[in-house]
């Protein structure tokens, strides 16, 4: 088989082509309109000439050549791609849509003319046996993706032409266009077959919810859920319900549009931090037909919208305007700060009403609104002289209970400020032992083993970052400690001074209950800040370090050592859930090839629902099939027994798929008339698959060119132009 075609040669292409035609018809009008008066014989004669002469040129300027392609028809495969998504378990009008299928599988098989290549799609696209597809069809996934399929079927085999894809299928993929399919040069025949589209579903459901996954207490938070009628039940509004964990708390009316859909908006107020769970529900009608797509879930993350810092200094320095400074213009930060100066002994000395300071409100802050603080900061702060020895159990519980807590050095912090013994002591990751100030200055060294750990990890790896460390300008004085508890972490120390035989520690970090404190012996760290003017590092580095610090205590989650994320929200029940992460140990260092446990919690059994292995920089992917329940979960990853990181995710029993359940012909019947193919509208009177096949073409490599501008064409051009030339000398035209 050949396929013969004009290739065009001239610069210019089309549009020149087009101009110089124009131009030439146009020469020749002109001399057409000078003949005027002329042998009617004589002018018809040169007419033609001229017309033959002008065409021949126009056609030589063109560089026409003729093509001749030489193709072999050859015997196409045939590949069936099957809907497996969760809309396909759908009644239809006598039978479900999944039944159906099947009905018209046996009747292929039974053919037996074809054995085609079987593809079954929703979330993915996979290859399975033909044989014995009937038994094994099991519509379950979550979502449509008839694009990814196609593509799939077109790519799988490349030494295996496809002369026709069948594609069978509800065709509820609101994302699939027809146009978005790339065929190449040899479009293979695509046929469709659009189950349930003789069908007309009686159904209410709330099709997708919009709402930040993050929210804040006491600040309001919007939830808009779109809700669509299908049938009968699209002939009048119907309620809308929120619902927080098992409370109605709000009740709408959906007024629908003319294609049954509306949008309802619902305004929540968190009134605590962690997890809030809402629920978006349609009554359920006694005409609805999929129950299970009348709720939606939201999940909301809450947290405060700023961080509350509370500052208590014991007097004005450098180190507490520096760091108050800092805090204040962090606009993530909700800073209250105390300079104490007024104590006890004030107010019996002298009359209210001689007295200028108010005195510290030791009572509000440290038993009223304690909880309400992120990070509590004790710079330099002595609290004898406040008489407020029966409030520190009460800083001991809240760290204990979440809370952190930082103690800054100086002569009124540690020992010099006489916390040895308190409930302060017990929840600082250090012991403080007798009073002692080193004096001098020098600079701070990172420990080794913890350059990595976000708060001194000023660098992009260990090597910078202890460069940057000594780069940076002095510090001057720090306390002595006793000794540092077994669990904490000491990221930076003294380059000379000793402490138990180990360098001095000026910063210690650890974990006291389910919060987090710091130890940092030194009231210098301004001269970071202060000296920025003089040295190449400094300012950048203070704010930096200081950030870092109240981020890694408020457990800020891109600071945690280790953490995972589901690459969805929510899913659908039997979906599949894709884990992703990133884990390290506490020192910040990759957990390389360990073997990762992940849970879903809470579960039946304890087993772990899927085993993987990290990389070489920690870092771990698993799928495992969602819970069988809807319901809020969480994705924990173990290793060796050690809870490491968890995620929440929501299963739903409807999930996006079932919220599209129109079948949806429109697309398919454009690919289909884009190919050649055919499309049915059910099952009922779709061929055998041996009259769906085709054949395809296939080039033979036997390419052949004609140039116009061969010497023969030539020459009869030149023939042409000089017997007009003799013809016009001979009557008298020049």
């Amino acid at each position: 088989m050949s396929d013969w075609q004009w290739q065009l040669g001239i610069p210019g292409g089309a549009t020149a082509a087009w101009v110089a035609g124009l131009g030439l018809f146009a020469l020749w009008l002109i001399e057409l309109r000078s003949m005027r008066g002329e042998n009617p014989r004589r002018r018809g004669i040169l007419a033609a000439l001229g017309a033959l002469g002008i065409t021949a040129v126009f056609l030589l300027a063109l560089q026409l050549t003729l093509v001749r392609e030489t193709y072999e028809e050859v015997a196409g495969g045939t590949a069936v791609l099957l809907d497996t998504s969760r809309s396909m378990t759908l009644a239809g009008s006598s039978e479900t849509r999944a039944k159906s299928v099947t009905s018209l599988l046996e009747r292929w098989h039974a053919d037996g003319r074809v054995n085609p290549l079987v593809y079954l799609f929703g979330e993915t696209a996979r290859g399975t046996p033909w044989e014995g597809l009937v038994q094994s069809y099991d519509p379950r996934d979550d979502t449509t993706n008839i694009r990814e399929a196609l593509d799939y079927a077109l790519t799988n085999d490349p030494g295996r032409e496809i002369g026709a894809i069948v594609i069978v299928s509800d065709g509820a993929d609101p994302g699939f266009r027809a146009d978005s399919v790339a065929f190449g040069t040899s479009a293979p025949a695509v046929h469709a077959v659009v189950v349930g589209a003789d069908v007309a579903l009686d159904d209410q459901a709330v099709t997708a919810l919009r709402a930040d996954t993050t929210a804040y207490v006491g600040v309001p938070a919007l939830i808009r859920a779109e809700v669509r009628a299908l049938g009968s039940l699209r002939e009048s509004p119907f309620r809308v319900q929120l619902w927080h964990e098992s409370r109605l708390e709000q009740e709408t009316v959906a007024e629908l549009d003319d294609q049954g859909r509306a949008t309802v908006e619902f305004e929540v107020t968190p009134k605590r931090i962690g997890r809030a769970l809402y629920r978006i529900v349609v009554p359920l009608s006694d005409r609805d037909e999929v129950p299970e797509n009348n709720v939606r879930a939201a999940l909301l993350r809450v947290g405060r919208e700023r961080l509350r810092a509370l500052l208590v200094a014991g007097r004005p320095s450098w180190d507490v305007r520096f760091l108050r400074d800092f805090l204040k213009r962090d606009g993530s930060v909700d800073l209250v700060s105390f300079f104490i100066l007024r104590g006890s002994a004030d107010i019996t000395a002298a009359s209210t009403n001689e007295l200028a300071l108010i005195p510290f409100p030791t009572d509000e802050l440290f038993r009223e609104h304690l909880g309400s603080f992120d990070v509590v900061i004790f710079q330099n702060f002595d609290y004898a002289p406040y008489e407020m020895a029966t409030y520190l159990p009460r800083i001991r519980e809240y760290v204990q209970r979440g809370g952190s807590f930082v103690m800054i050095g100086g002569d009124r912090s540690f020992g010099e400020g006489r916390y040895t013994g308190t409930a302060i002591e017990d929840v600082l990751p250090i012991k403080i032992g007798g009073a002692g100030v080193v004096r001098g200055e020098y600079r701070a060294e990172v420990n080794k083993r913890l350059a990595r750990h976000p708060i001194v990890a000023l660098g992009p790896d260990p090597g910078l970052t202890r460069q940057t460390w000594k780069s940076l300008p002095t510090l001057s004085g720090a306390n002595r400690i006793a000794a540092v508890r077994r669990e904490a972490q000491v990221l930076l120390q003294h380059p000379r001074a000793r402490s138990s035989g180990q360098p001095l520690p000026i910063l210690v970090v650890g974990e006291s209950g389910r919060g987090r404190a710091a130890a940092f012996m030194t009231d210098a760290s301004w001269r970071w800040r202060f000296a920025a003017d003089e040295v190449t590092v400094g300012s950048d580095e203070y704010e930096l370090f200081w950030d870092r610090m109240i981020r890694w205590l408020t457990r800020d989650p891109l600071l945690e050592p280790a953490r995972i994320s589901t690459d969805r929200d929510r899913y659908g029940v039997g979906a599949n859930v894709e884990v992703t992460g990133l884990l390290r140990d506490s020192r910040y260092e990759p957990l390389r090839s360990a073997s990762v446990e992940i849970h879903f919690e809470p579960a039946e059994s304890t087993d772990p629902v899927v085993t993987t292995t990290t990389d070489r920089d920690g870092q771990l992917r698993a799928v495992a099939p969602a819970p069988g329940v809807s319901g809020a979960y969480e994705a924990v990853a173990s290793v060796d027994g050690e809870e490491l990181a968890r995620e929440v995710f929501l299963v739903e029993e409807s999930g996006d798929e079932m919220a599209n359940l129109e079948p949806s012909p429109s697309e398919l019947e454009a690919i289909a008339k884009r190919t050649g193919g055919r499309v049915f509208l059910g099952v009922e009177g779709v061929p055998p698959l041996s009259e769906l096949a085709s054949s395809t073409r296939r080039a033979a490599g036997l390419v052949s060119k004609q140039p116009l501008s061969n010497p023969w064409f030539v020459f009869l051009t030149i023939g042409v132009l000089g017997l007009t030339w003799v013809l016009r000398r001979r009557w008298g035209r020049r």
